[in-house]
């Protein structure tokens, strides 16, 4: 009986570093108030991937940090309360918790664990397993009477995948911003805690035996690419998701994430054919086979899709529970891709599509591919643009009704009209439209919707005979 003590002295250290978690994020949605005004309330969503197995360090609640002074309990809320298996000894947690802040303001939310996987090439090797896992997002409350509502990028891509020594590995985290906010990527440093590196990082390539291997990081689709790794074994990666408004960075969301590589002998990845970038005119339907296949041949494909296109409320893409729900199918694999493009779709930024093909090579989960599709949808252009000078001024007016004048929510504001001295002939590209100020265009009316005998009409009172 004098042994006991000591026996359960030692357990509980042993329990509290059992390998957990291979890779995570935290989303936030901001909260609209009764008013139906986006206040200070937000909901964020922690996602978590862990190993299936580590039963002991399984966690039914995690507790998150606001970044005000105050941390909570958040409970699992996915596969009633259980979370959710997804083979290859992966499961998906999700936790979702509200807070109210007491004012605007830029705040880091954070999630800290004790358990990170061991065995970890790249990160405090052989002792990854000592090393906490940590989240953190950094969420910018703006003022809604000029800037509207902000929510974070989600992250469609599960980050479940493996590589092969001496075949390329590929992921996108693949993010989506509702508020139509521009996204860019950063590979960063994976933390420990708030503003701690983690210790003896280097990044995968330069683990020892990895000589001659690359890594190939596309800061504006986000599409990682390690081609020829060398050494089998588990890597760590960290990527910052940056969203931006009116040129500025508001949020940036961290996407920590642990791979394998692994000996794979004669089995090579899936290819994938589809296009690599289109830009259309809202109203114009998209549409195009995506077709995959394996150089070997005997293998089966599973070919799917997630993306921006899917997610949109107002016609989104077609069939998205059949590309997300996928089946194996003898290969080639050839599934078509359409999207009827609407006026509320029109953006600055790109949607992306990423599109993933997985083989069928091991009895688990087989090698994927990804292919990703950047899609622009820019606004059509006034119709019939007619002008008529007088004496000091030039009326100019444009056909009503315009096809995007009543698209949902208010989303057309209006048309802006600029001028300049002299003629300036220059190409007109519909997709990347320059900035007239630089053509020696000048601003005259940032919006006008003023209308006068069923057409559009703006009248420049203050024209110089031949100076326009």
């Amino acid at each position: 009986m004098k042994y006991l003590p000591l026996l359960w002295f030692f357990l509980l250290p042993l329990a509290a570093l059992a390998t957990h978690n291979r890779a995570g994020d935290i989303s936030i949605e901001q909260l609209e108030d009764e008013n139906g005004v986006c206040g200070l309330k937000i909901r964020a969503t922690i996602t978590t991937y862990t190993k299936a197995s580590s039963v002991a360090a399984d966690r039914d609640t995690l507790t998150i940090c606001w970044g005000d002074g105050s941390c909570e309990k958040v409970a699992r809320v996915n596969g009633n309360g259980n979370g959710v298996l997804l083979g290859n000894d992966i499961k998906k947690n999700i936790y979702i918790a509200e807070h109210t802040y007491p004012g605007r303001g830029i705040y880091r939310i954070t999630m800290t664990d004790p358990n990170r996987n061991g065995g970890i090439l790249n990160v405090n090797y052989p002792n990854s397993d000592q090393v906490p896992f940590h989240l953190a997002t950094t969420y910018a409350f703006l003022n809604p009477q000029f800037d509207g509502c902000n929510n974070t990028p989600v992250l469609l891509q599960p980050p479940i995948d493996f590589g092969c020594v001496g075949q390329p590995f590929v992921h996108n985290p693949n993010a989506w911003d509702i508020d139509g906010d521009s996204i860019s990527y950063q590979l960063s440093v994976p933390l420990m805690d708030v503003g701690t590196p983690v210790p003896n990082y280097v990044f995968p390539h330069l683990v020892p035996g990895n000589e001659g291997s690359f890594i190939d990081f596309n800061e504006i689709t986000g599409d990682f690419i390690w081609d020829n790794p060398q050494v089998p074994g588990e890597y760590v990666i960290s990527m910052l998701i940056i969203s931006w408004r009116n040129g500025s960075p508001i949020d940036t969301v961290r996407r920590d994430m642990q791979f394998t590589i692994r000996q794979c002998e004669d089995n090579l990845p899936p290819e994938i054919e589809a296009p690599e970038e289109l830009c259309v005119v809202a109203g114009e339907l998209i549409e195009f086979d995506v077709i995959a296949t394996d150089p070997n041949a005997d293998d089966l494909i599973e070919l799917s899709a997630l993306g921006g296109p899917f997610e949109v409320s107002v016609s989104p893409a077609e069939d998205a529970a059949g590309w997300a729900n996928p089946t194996y199918q003898p290969q080639p694999v050839v599934k078509k891709f359409r999207w009827q493009t609407t006026c509320e779709h029109i953006s600055d930024s790109y949607y992306s599509v990423v599109f993933k093909a997985v083989d069928n090579h091991f009895d688990t989960v087989g090698l994927a591919t990804l292919k990703t599709v950047r899609i622009k949808v820019v606004g059509p252009p006034p119709e019939d643009v007619q002008a008529e000078t007088g004496s000091g001024q030039v009326l100019v007016h444009w056909a009503k009704p315009y096809v995007c004048e009543n698209a949902a929510d208010d989303y057309f504001f209006g048309f802006s009209v600029w001028r300049r001295e002299g003629a300036n002939s220059f190409p007109i590209d519909t997709c990347n439209p320059p900035d007239l100020a630089t053509k020696g265009y000048t601003l005259v009316e940032a919006t006008t919707k003023e209308e006068q005998n069923g057409r559009y009409v703006f009248l420049d009172t203050n024209v110089e005979r031949g100076r326009t």
